[in-house]
């Protein structure tokens, strides 16, 4: 199937502007046209099939656009027939049909966007809609759209098996469809069993799956209600042909229904999805076998055979037969599982055991707890501690899994012991026998800051209360004090040893803060005397940010922060790609090599000292920055601390695990690591192991270096062998005996130019001294802000360090005197080059431009005192940019500094979208624009909006501490049953009245929530009652109403209000009357907003004129008049859409000339009549011509019938012109003039005209003669110029020696002159002179010839002896060959280039 769309486009035309034009009599014309346009909704962001983007004008502020109506230009052009199958979603557009239709559009396009004519197609209408008379689709329950190809509303599925897609081609954006798969129908009992035995199993199959990650998500549901177990998020690009990222891409709801939910946003689409259910399924691996072909269903679950294992029988227990054909293992029958030689390792054998082993961990005798993501992890002794998490509301607040019994437990708390509440973004740390836990996400409070303590062996809770420093509000205004509101940031235990503190103490990094937004701050926890203390860190200016890691490394000392989400504005985030080494002993921050892709909620651990393993994350975040990066990744890092280099690890491909995914956690237990949880769309519980290799195995120097199996491999040079970087002493890598081992590979020549290049490129981005000089680049600081690879220039002002600024005029401004900058240089004696960060300056405007730069946030920016919020800008700035020369401010109070307040103190729809916030519906949760990620990384925002006309008011009736969707669903909002059904937490409760009247409530597909709200018979959930006349007519047929309707209604529902009414007449609305004050006949029906008939009247009622435009008049006592100007033709084009009302315009002119006649003509485009009146001064205005065609009319006013001018008592005019033009439909243009031109006097005229004629002419004569002289004037000039030159040319005598020749014969034939020619060569004449030109290209060479003498032995008589001067114009400098031919025997030394230049000109 080939499918062009045009989805969610909408028409944009520019019409003509109603402002008349004036135009001078003499000569006018208005033309007019009308253009059609249409461009794409999805501004923001957009997906083909590709994954390709079109990039917006404002793709980085991730907004919502306004909704598009499925009924605009969203089409689709079909050119094959339509399969019943959905395999052939992902398909390639047709060239053919992209080009006729563009082609198509150019001529009928506006015609096309008013709606799709199914019987223009072949009465075809996509997802069984029925093409209707009219040309309409009327599409059946669940579908949407012209041709009903987009997916809307609720539909119920009770067939044992089905196809569930989003519809052909990339779905719509912001669409909300659901689908209710009931296992319990009754029509599914009748049909099958009447008694089913038990609670039927739903299979959920993916065949292919991609939409945009993060932003649109399919929900599915184990129940018939938004409130029932959340089994899956799907989101991102998850299965497409061969890519998937699950083996098993399936979901079982075992209570019987299932209920999907797709939700999109306003931004970019994709291809969409395609699954397939089936009621009693059992688990496998594709949906066309059960069990994967390896076991057999019963009652819904796999009965696997012999040496296979898993819920779906697709893990084999013997897979590869273990690889016995290459001798790496055999395989056990009787314990079903591969036992492995000594040097091979994996699940089937074959993965060497030097290079590092990967397996997956099955427990034993207890199934593992529920999948969490971003939980935390912490290893006490043998046992792993899984504390919280994102679990969707299931699960306990923590886990254990015991390494040498290989078993799953929950922990039970002492009883009458407190403990916290579940949350996930969390950290925590393992100090001693106790697990410290820090901030995170709380459930229906936001995040947390406090801290808690688990102690392991008294199995008990406590609430840390800290120490903290007081909080200086003095110098900043909002100063932060910690411990700060923060999730997603990380908390590394600090060894003592080595440290300048000889105790322990926690570090957290960066995270997410609800006041300050993004972090780059450090805290410090003190565990002995329990201080917490935000800290004052140095060195490279970093941009803290969400879901990033940190590793400890022993070898260095250094914590390592990699990635992230950052933001990039106060309004967007982007993914960080930049690696950090946080030096706890000294606070200084190091800026390290890039990672190759950028990516958050991933895992680093460092198994073995010098080696970083980072593994999975989340490597995609805004489409239009994506770059086809995926939502759940993969990937094995590896990062080489002493050679600061990363490189992908290699992964076995036959691995029998899931390896995608996101928000997991991994640890470090006796040298291996061990990878659990996370999140890949639904939240995992398995568990990975990674066994690093062996450095021994390598003997050559380069493959030593270059392996990295888990261990920093180095190569020792004396024993010629390769050893772990742990088995040497870390003086002898870092001292002098570094030559003594090879640690990193040798790098080729261009490899080392290209870092070169690369390492230039980041110091010259740097523009400060602290983050110059503390990189890994080799950068040199040279002042002023400038940052240099290599040395930097000796034009370099020393004093440029100390005295810098932004611009001159702060430069200039900054000024001292000499001998002040001369001891203040004496003092610190600064070098040049600063290459350390001791050569730095303490402060330097430079460094605080780049702090404030970092803040996107007013409170954080506010918490600088060195920093001041531009709200027009919403950017922080320095204080020195908008105060140049002035001194920091010591004392700055919230009130000189105001910051609107967060948004997540925001708690109503309204507020949080008047402050530019997101606002989730679901999760009644305000969050900042560039938070969304952030906020929720899981999906747990089931529907968002930046619009406050979206915002639905919560119920009055619902009381807190309900249920979600008791809560949070505000069901209430919608008025009619069809937008009641799009939400999936509400349904329809009808009256019973048969009038179709009702309310929107909680509840599932069974029945509402509160049953005494609504009887179960009158309660609808995934379609409409089939009555539904909005309370103004009844049913006789249960299905049609009555007509004419009641209560001032009409339509076929009585949905709509009567012409001249108006009013929202869904659901018992009334109607009101349109009050227009007999100015117009019928108002917009919604709003009451009176459409007036003439033009030129406006106003809700039609009660005033439009003065701005100059219509002049009383509305209320008689009408409007365009006052026109005289001796000025006007156009008057009523076009545009909003002129369509009117069918009356008011014109009227006031003479001015008392002794000229007034003409007035008038052209109408189409057909319409006129009526004129007159209104003489002291007497009523009277009607002189009634019902005239105004398509082409003149008439001339006679000054001896009417008094033209004004009055000189009052100066009020005497004759006033009022015309009407009415009873016609626009479109139309009318032009009117009103114009008072004297006769024409033909004798003053042509005197006129014959004196300007000769006054020309002898204008012309004169100016000829001006020519003339002046042109013999520029000759003479030239002429003098050529003589000059010509007199200063240099001479010279020439000796010249005629031969005299013999008689030539005339009858040589034309060969022998040629051969004589030849043979004389040798007697080419030399030049007599050679004048070169300017620049020396070209010079002027001069010859003396001789002439003919017609085969005489001396020319005739009178011939100046035959003699002739020749001259040319040749080139100079090209070496050419001698023109004189030497014998060949003649010595080489006695050749003689010829004197000619190469070549004439």
């Amino acid at each position: 199937m080939c499918l062009v769309e045009h989805a969610g486009e909408k028409q944009k035309s520019t019409s003509l502007q109603t402002q008349p034009q004036q135009q001078p009599l003499s000569w006018s014309s208005s033309t007019s046209c009308c253009s059609y346009q249409s461009s794409n909704n999805n501004s923001g962001r957009n997906y083909n099939n590709n994954d390709s983007r079109i990039l917006s004008t404002q793709q980085k502020h991730r907004q919502e656009q306004p909704s598009v109506n499925n009924g605009g230009l969203q089409q689709s052009l079909r050119c094959t027939t339509t399969t019943p199958t959905f395999n052939a979603k992902y398909r390639r557009k047709c060239l053919l049909l992209l080009a006729l239709l563009l082609f198509h559009g150019c001529f009928s396009g506006l015609h096309r966007a008013s709606a799709y004519n199914c019987t223009a197609h072949g009465n075809r209408c996509q997802n069984d809609g029925q093409c209707q008379e009219d040309g309409q689709c009327l599409c059946a329950d669940g579908w949407q759209g012209p041709e009903c190809q987009f997916c809307g509303g609720k539909v119920r599925m009770y067939h044992p098996m089905g196809t569930i897609h989003d519809g052909w081609g990339n779905y719509s954006v912001s669409v909300k469809c659901s689908w209710l798969i009931d296992a319990r129908n009754p029509h599914w009992g009748r049909r099958h069993n009447a008694n089913p035995p038990r609670t039927s199993n739903i299979r959920i199959h993916l065949r292919e799956f991609a939409t945009e990650c993060g932003w649109d998500h399919l929900y599915i549901y184990d129940g018939d209600s938004v409130d029932s177990p959340l089994l899956a998020v799907f989101s991102g690009l998850m299965y497409r042909g061969n890519f998937s990222i699950r083996h098993v891409p399936q979901v079982i709801a075992r209570s019987g229904t299932a209920l999907l939910h797709f939700f999109s946003d306003d931004a970019y689409n994709m291809s969409g999805f395609n699954l397939t259910y089936k009621m009693n399924g059992c688990p496998s691996d594709t949906d066309e076998v059960e069990c994967s072909g390896h076991g057999k269903c019963k009652d819904g679950d796999c009965l696997c055979d012999p040496m296979y294992r898993g819920e779906a029988c697709n893990i084999a227990a013997c897979p590869n037969n273990c690889t016995e054909a290459r001798g790496h293992g055999i395989c056990r029958v009787d314990q079903e599982h591969c036992v492995c030689n000594e040097d091979y390792g994996g699940d089937d054998c074959s993965q060497l055991r030097a290079h590092g082993v990967w397996s997956t961990v099955h427990p034993k005798h207890s199934p593992p707890p529920s999948g969490t993501a971003s939980h935390g992890a912490a290893v006490w002794r043998d046992t792993l501690h899984i504390i919280g998490g994102e679990s969707y509301g299931r699960g306990d607040l923590m886990n254990t899994y015991d390494f040498n019994g290989n078993v799953w437990e929950a922990v039970h708390l002492e009883e009458g012991s407190s403990a916290p509440e579940k949350r996930y973004s969390a950290s925590t740390v393992m100090y001693g026998d106790k697990i410290f836990m820090y901030g995170g996400v709380v459930k229906g409070q936001g995040i947390s800051n406090e801290l808690w303590a688990f102690d392991v062996s008294a199995k008990t809770w406590e609430n840390i209360t800290v120490k903290t420093e007081l909080c200086n509000t003095s110098s900043a205004a909002y100063a932060m004090c910690g411990p700060l509101h923060v999730a997603g940031h990380t908390a590394t235990l600090v060894p003592g040893f080595g440290d300048k503190n000889n105790y322990q103490y926690m570090v957290v990094i960066f995270g997410h803060s609800p006041l300050y937004g993004y972090l780059n701050t450090v805290q410090e926890f003190n565990f002995g005397t329990r201080e917490w203390r935000i800290v004052d860190t140095y060195g490279y200016v970093v941009k803290g940010g969400y879901g990033h890691s940190a590793a400890y490394d022993y070898l260095t000392e250094k914590v390592y922060v990699y990635g992230g989400i950052v933001s990039e504005s106060e309004s967007s985030q982007v993914l960080s790609s930049r690696l950090y080494a946080y030096e706890p002993s000294t606070r200084i921050w190091t800026l390290l090599s890039a990672s190759p892709s950028a990516r958050l909620l991933h895992t680093a651990n460092f198994v073995n000292h010098g080696l970083m393993i980072v593994f999975g994350g989340n490597t995609h975040n805004d489409t239009s920055q994506s770059y086809g990066a995926k939502c759940y990744s993969q990937d094995l890092l590896i990062y080489d601390v002493y050679c600061d280099s990363w490189h992908m690890h290699p992964i076995p491909p036959h691995l029998q695990a899931d390896l995608a995914r996101f928000g997991h956690s991994s640890v470090v237990f006796e040298d291996a690591l061990y990878i659990y949880g996370g999140f890949n769309g639904q939240l995992l519980n398995d568990m990975l192991r990674y066994t690093p290799g062996q450095c021994n195995y390598y003997t050559k120097q380069e493959k030593c270096t270059s392996a990295r199996p888990g261990v920093k491999c180095i190569w020792d040079v004396q024993k010629m062998r390769c050893i772990s970087i742990t088995q040497v002493q870390r003086s002898a890598i870092y001292g002098r005996e570094q030559y003594d081992y090879v640690a990193c590979p040798s790098k080729s020549r261009l490899t080392m130019t290209s870092e070169l290049l690369h390492d230039v490129a980041r110091c010259q981005e740097l523009t400060n001294c602290h983050s110059c000089v503390s990189t890994a680049f080799g950068c040199t600081y040279c002042g002023n802000g400038v940052c240099s690879k290599e040395r930097c220039r000796e034009t370099t002002s020393v004093a440029s360090i100390f005295f810098d600024s932004s611009t001159p005029q702060q430069l200039q401004q900054q000024q001292q005197p000499q001998q002040q900058q001369s001891q203040l240089l004496a003092s610190v004696g600064w070098p040049l080059n600063a290459k350390r960060l001791e050569s730095c300056p303490a402060t330097e405007d430079y460094l605080t431009h780049t702090q404030c730069e970092q803040l996107h946030n007013c409170r954080a920016c506010g918490s600088n005192p060195a920093c001041k919020w531009e709200s027009e800008h919403n950017r922080c700035r320095t204080y020195l940019s908008s105060n140049p020369g002035g001194p920091l401010p010591t004392h700055r109070t919230v009130d000189e500094i105001y910051c609107a307040p967060p948004c997540a103190t925001m708690t109503t729809c309204h507020n949080c979208t008047e402050d530019d916030c997101i606002w989730c519906q679901n999760e009644q949760r305000c969050v900042d624009r560039n938070a969304y990620t952030a906020s929720f990384p899981y999906g747990q925002c089931r529907e968002w909006t930046t619009y406050t006309s979206k915002c639905r008011q919560t119920p009055a009736s619902v009381a807190a501490g309900t249920t979600t969707a008791l809560s949070s669903a505000q069901c209430g909002f919608y008025n009619s049953c069809q937008q009641c059904l799009d939400d999936p937490a509400c349904g329809w409760c009808d009256n019973g009245s048969n009038t179709g009247l009702g309310k929107c409530i909680v509840g599932g597909a069974l029945s509402p929530y509160d049953e005494s709200e609504c009887p179960l018979r009158y309660w609808f959930f995934t379609s409409c009652p089939r009555c539904n006349c909005n309370g103004h007519s009844y049913c006789n047929d249960l299905t049609h109403c009555e007509q004419p309707c009641s209560n001032l209604t009409i339509g076929s529902h009585c949905e709509k209000c009567r012409t001249g009414y108006w009013g929202n007449a869904i659901n018992g609305g009334e109607c009101q009357k349109c009050e227009c004050n007999n100015q117009g006949d019928y108002c917009h029906p919604d709003t009451g907003k009176c459409y007036c008939n003439t033009k030129g009247i406006v106003g809700d009622h039609c009660e005033k004129c439009d003065s701005q435009n100059h219509y002049h008049g009383d509305p209320l006592k008689g009408s409007c008049y365009y006052e026109l100007t005289i001796d000025y033709q006007f156009t008057f084009n009523l076009s545009k859409k909003e002129d369509r009302h009117f069918t009356q315009i008011n014109f009227r002119n006031s003479p001015v000339k008392p002794e000229i006649d007034a003409d007035f003509t008038i052209t109408c485009s189409v057909p319409a009549k006129m009526d004129i009146s007159v209104k003489r001064a002291g007497s009523p205005e009277k009607l002189i011509l009634v019902g005239v065609n105004c398509s082409t009319f003149r008439h001339r006013f006679p000054k001896t019938e009417y008094a033209f001018g004004h009055a000189p008592e009052d100066n009020s005019s005497l004759t006033t012109f009022y015309v009407f033009v009415h009873d016609f439909q626009p479109p139309i243009w009318i032009q009117i003039a009103f114009s008072q031109y004297p006769k024409l006097n033909l004798q003053q005229f042509f005197i006129t005209f014959s004196s300007c004629f000769l006054l020309l002419l002898l204008m012309a004569a004169v100016l000829w003669k001006i020519k003339q002289k002046y042109d013999m004037f520029r000759r003479r000039q030239r002429l003098f110029v050529e003589m000059e030159q010509m007199a200063s040319r240099p001479f010279s005598q020439v000796l010249v020696d005629i031969e005299n020749r013999e008689n030539i014969d005339l009858s040589l034939t034309l060969e022998g002159i040629t051969h004589m020619s030849k043979k004389r060569k040798k007697e080419c004449p030399s030049p007599i002179a050679l004048e070169p030109c300017s620049g020396n290209r070209a010079a002027v060479l001069s010859l003396l010839v001789r002439l003919p003498t017609g085969g005489l032995s001396q020319a005739p008589a009178s011939q100046s002896a035959g003699l002739a001067v020749a001259s040319a114009l040749v080139t100079l400098g090209n070496p050419r060959r001698p023109s004189i031919e030497q014998h060949p025997k003649e010595p080489k030394s006695k050749r003689k280039q010829s004197q000619h230049p190469d070549s004439c000109t």
